[in-house]
């Protein structure tokens, strides 16, 4: 039995995890029909299914068929089979920051999460779980439409996914960034903010999109503010698709993050690495 508790709120709306995983099982049966379309095989422990089998499995054995079958794929090849994709994504950014001059006007989609049991140096471990993987498996478990993930030691990811469940999969490197302008201001006493710019990959272009996720801890817990913040010209449709993007990997991670269980060496790292963060945060 979990001995935690995950709390999503959007817009002031408690969103039931519940709800968060009828969305996620929704956007496995998306990406099975892209791959049929594709005729890209799917496997389930070496046994080939078809679309109809796909739509039919359960969320956890869905899960598992689509990250066998990325790592199974390879980074090389995904770049290769949706290059097509990426060039649609990359004339639909490259429209987007052009109809959006400076200054922004933001587009915020923000979902707020509150943990019980699951603290800040646990998610830490998790995040460096995902970089030291660096594969294609554990992204995919997080969320369906994690095509592509590649970690570099800068801080950097490079991603392929559906932005906001909009259109084709977008290509796109995120890059931290220590002196951006935020969007809206940092909440009193965070932790850390995890901010920064989004480029197209393949091109070097800003898509005037940024990220700003804010973690606080708490007695028992932690609260998170993820937001995304989209130029003025983006689709409303990519804002509130991407606050069930940021529900459905969240939720995901945070669940991985709840077995992540720090020894003594790795706690007073951790400790001080968050202490530093929070005094470099409050000036």
């Amino acid at each position: 039995m979990e001995n935690y508790h995950i709390t999503f709120k959007v817009d002031g709306k408690i969103i039931t995890e519940d709800e968060i995983r009828s969305v996620e099982l929704e956007r496995y049966h998306h990406v099975f029909n892209v791959f049929n379309q594709k005729n890209i095989p799917v496997k389930l422990d070496g046994q080939l299914y078809g679309l109809e089998s796909l739509l039919n499995l359960s969320l956890k054995e869905a899960k598992e068929a689509l990250a066998q079958t990325r790592e199974e794929i390879g980074k090389e090849e995904t770049l290769k089979l949706f290059r097509p994709e990426i060039a649609k994504s990359n004339d639909m950014w490259r429209y987007i920051a052009d109809e959006s001059p400076d200054p922004q006007a933001f587009q915020a989609g923000i979902v707020e999460v509150e943990t019980e049991n699951i603290s800040l140096p646990q998610f830490m471990m998790f995040n460096q779980l995902l970089a030291k993987k660096n594969n294609l498996y554990l992204p995919s478990t997080i969320h369906p439409e994690h095509y592509y993930f590649d970690a570099n030691k800068k801080g950097e990811q490079t991603i392929i996914e559906t932005f906001g469940m909009y259109k084709d999969p977008s290509y796109l490197d995120l890059r931290p960034a220590k002196n951006i302008d935020y969007p809206i201001e940092p909440d009193s006493g965070v932790s850390l903010v995890m901010a920064g710019q989004t480029f197209l990959k393949s091109l070097n272009i800003d898509t005037k999109l940024i990220g700003m996720h804010q973690l606080t801890r708490t007695e028992n817990g932690m609260k998170v503010k993820l937001g995304v913040f989209l130029p003025k010209a983006a689709p409303k449709e990519i804002v509130e698709g991407h606050k069930w993007h940021l529900m459905v990997e969240f939720n995901n991670g945070l669940h991985i993050a709840a077995e992540q269980h720090p020894n003594s060496v790795q706690k007073i790292f951790l400790e001080t690495a968050i202490k530093h963060m929070e005094k470099q945060q409050a000036k």
